[in-house]
């Protein structure tokens, strides 16, 4: 039998304050922090413990508990949450939905990105979007690390990984990103044309990665492990290859715009490695806020067009010949 109370009567006799504490007690329980929830909800972190606080004095009941790494949910707190959450899901989604719909787009809108993917391609998105939507706030947040929309605070998040959870969505964005090794023409002038990746040991390899870690490059069916000089920068080692110092490789947003100029060329083409797909992660919900969708939606449109609005290369086939297995 379920005994839980009418969805209706749920918010009834509260007023703004209680609202704002239930809405805020909900968001430190989805992201398992007090400072995340304050950066999802735009408030400081004493404004989200003001607020469970209030909430947990109203109920008489202890609802969080705090150890030294993560906020968890008490068995009661659980139980209200479970309660609650269709409601506030309700009448959140119903919010926006008329928010987003309301003359023209305004709010902020967080995004977080790859750092040199974020350097490379995202100020152009992000120079058309902002100049056609003035009243949005736009916060960038550049790293590589893996940041989840609802546990991080983020409207949407640009990363190489299709949505892991069902409460997320998640956009392609564009065709597969090619990745090429790349080297100068100088420098295969000076050390021949590799024909096959295990000629790749007698190659100066310019490897993006952090200096200790091992970092392998897979080749068609070959996995190879060599390293000449390391930087954790792609664009450093784009740098070092343009210079002849050695082969690199380079997802297409950094080594396209060299290759289209012919300070790079392309070698071991027939076993290029794996194209890397990127998507667009924001919160599912029935009504997505008008300025994620324009966003999404200015970024697909953009990455349409190979590779990202940089240079289409000129072919290379005729100076760097395609080696036999």
């Amino acid at each position: 039998m379920n005994n839980r109370p009418p969805l209706i009567n749920l918010f009834n006799g509260m007023n703004r304050a209680d609202f704002a504490s239930i809405e805020t007690f909900a968001r430190v329980a989805d992201t398992g922090s007090f400072r995340a929830a304050a950066l999802a909800l735009s408030i400081p972190v004493s404004t989200v413990s003001v607020h469970v606080g209030r909430l947990e004095s109203r109920l008489g009941t202890k609802l969080l508990e705090r150890t030294t790494r993560r906020v968890v949910l008490t068995f009661e707190g659980q139980r209200y949450l479970e309660v609650v959450r269709p409601a506030l899901n309700a009448m959140l989604d119903a919010d926006r939905a008329f928010a987003g719909q309301a003359g023209d787009l305004r709010g902020r809108l967080r995004v977080a990105a790859p750092i040199e993917w974020g350097q490379s391609v995202l100020g152009r998105v992000l120079g058309g979007y902002a100049r056609e939507h003035p009243e949005v706030e736009v916060e960038v947040h550049l790293t590589e690390e893996r940041m989840d929309p609802v546990r991080n605070g983020f409207d949407i998040v640009v990363q190489s990984d299709p949505a892991s959870s069902p409460s997320l969505v998640g956009k392609k964005l564009g065709v597969p990103m090619k990745q090429r090794l790349l080297a100068s023409p100088r420098y295969i002038a000076a050390r021949g044309t590799p024909k096959h990746p295990r000629d790749l040991v007698k190659h100066a390899c310019l490897v993006a990665g952090p200096p200790r870690a091992q970092t392998r490059w897979r080749l068609g069916r070959h996995s190879v492990v060599h390293r000449h000089a390391t930087a954790n920068s792609g664009s450093v080692c784009r740098d070092l290859a343009a210079a002849g110092c050695g082969i690199a490789k380079l997802p297409d947003y950094l080594g396209a715009p060299a290759l289209a100029e012919g300070t790079l060329v392309e070698v071991l083409a027939r076993f290029a490695p794996p194209p890397e797909q990127l998507f667009a992660l924001y919160p599912r919900s029935p009504f997505v806020p008008a300025r994620v969708r324009a966003f999404v939606t200015a970024l697909q449109a953009h990455l349409e067009v190979w590779p990202g609005c940089l240079l289409q290369p000129r072919s290379t086939t005729s100076r760097v010949s395609a080696p036999q297995e």
